[in-house]
């Protein structure tokens, strides 16, 4: 009997050793891919290995890949992996970033309604965010023609879209995925 304990002492501490061991090597991979992507050496390889990690994140590495085919310059790519974000990620700041980083990509390829969208997204899930507030604006002001009614507004209120649209859940507008 003190054998069978004993092997079941041994087979969990290696459990938990090979968890732990896990943990910090995603943790690596993703540092890694986060400096690289920084210092503008869009490596993808440490993401990749990250995605083969016990405890990896889809949302988060989805988002580095985003980040890293934006700086590439292809918008359709990280526009892709801001979606997988969107619809894979539990994380509220993930998608709260997903959806301010679609809009800017968006407001690049000049389609002012989808951005608005984007910008609402990420302001009902964080409505304190200055920088989805001030491109919203910007919006406004750069695509008249677009919003002829949003363009004379001197300032958005505390939470856009908040009237009508309580039984929204937050982030849960934007999902369909426009033509790129």
């Amino acid at each position: 009997m003190q054998k069978f304990w004993a092997c079941l002492l041994i087979l969990g501490s290696m459990g938990i050793a090979y968890g732990v061991y896990q943990k910090y090597w995603y943790s690596d991979l993703i540092q890694k891919s986060v400096e690289s992507i920084e210092a503008n050496r869009l490596d993808q390889q440490y993401l990749e290995e990250a995605k083969k990690g016990l405890f990896s994140s889809d949302g988060l590495i989805a988002y580095n890949m985003g980040v890293r085919a934006y700086r590439a310059d292809d918008l359709k790519k990280a526009s892709q992996y801001f979606y997988e974000v969107i619809r894979s990620s539990r994380d509220l700041t993930a998608k709260k970033q997903a959806y301010y980083n679609l809009g800017n990509i968006l407001a690049q390829l000049e389609l002012p309604r989808k951005a608005k969208e984007m910008y609402e997204e990420s302001l009902r899930l964080d409505p304190n965010d200055w920088e989805s507030k001030y491109n919203l604006e910007r919006l406004y002001a750069f695509y008249l023609q677009a919003f002829p009614d949003e363009g004379n507004q001197a300032s958005l209120p505390q939470e856009p879209g908040k009237k009508g649209s309580e039984h929204r859940q937050p982030g849960s507008s934007g999902r369909d995925q426009p033509d790129i």
